[in-house]
């Protein structure tokens, strides 16, 4: 249920709370400025990843909190069923090209698809070092996979692992299986893009991935106001 939030100092505590308890379950430092821009950008980056097969872009120059909206609303988001949602990023080294960014995405999949748990895929244009990342990515939001991803023996293990699932839902035949799977991994995969719009690589991936606008509820991240950068001084 969508409620419109009237107590602002409030909802400035709660979010507090949420943030002290994501530093105590992950560990990792955050500390951010909860100033009414920040609050709006969370509020919906959190409505985007409870609706189903919800998928966001934050557009945004580099530091302007694209990536801790992101891990904060997904620390806050839960299913209906009380599942909590998991982080997932990549991690770009020397030498990582495609074959390593597909490996990857296979273990995401395989968490979302068989496993079932929900998760939320965060991306950020830094990460780019192959363009055909992006190509993957726009298979992902269109259609939930990606062509010729799985081995056969990976094939195989998703249809072990679906099989009684599908079952359940009276699906028996392999292609039964196998779109339970994609669908299973439609509901449970929530990707968020972070994006800067500096320069025309923006523009240019934009044109040539179209499911990276379709597919997506985009927040623009504009300038701070004047009350941000007091508050953030202030803090």
């Amino acid at each position: 249920m969508y409620k419109h939030v009237t107590d602002m100092d409030n909802l400035q505590r709660l979010l507090l709370e949420y943030q002290e308890d994501y530093v105590i379950n992950t560990m990792k430092p955050m500390d951010l400025v909860f100033f009414k821009d920040c609050i709006a950008h969370l509020s919906r980056c959190c409505r985007v990843l409870r609706q189903p097969r919800g998928c966001a872009m934050l557009v945004g120059v580099g530091g302007s909190g694209r990536s801790s909206v992101a891990k904060l609303a997904t620390h806050m988001s839960t299913t209906e069923d009380g599942d909590d949602y998991t982080l997932f990023t990549i991690e770009v080294g020397r030498g990582y090209g495609l074959t390593q960014f597909r490996e990857d995405i296979k273990e995401l999949l395989f968490k979302c698809g068989i496993e079932g748990k929900p998760h939320t895929f965060l991306f950020n244009d830094t990460q780019i070092a192959d363009e055909s990342f992006l190509e993957d990515v726009n298979g992902l939001l269109n259609a939930g996979e990606v062509s010729s991803l799985f081995a056969s023996d990976e094939a195989e293990r998703i249809i072990g692992g679906c099989r009684a699932r599908a079952k359940t839902r009276g699906l028996e035949t392999r292609d039964g299986i196998w779109s339970d799977f994609i669908s299973t991994v439609r509901e449970n995969l929530h990707i968020v893009l972070a994006m800067s719009p500096v320069g025309d690589d923006f523009r240019a991936r934009l044109r040539q991935f179209p499911s990276l606008v379709n597919c997506c509820t985009i927040d623009w991240f504009t300038a701070w106001p004047a009350d941000a950068l007091l508050s953030v001084a202030q803090k």
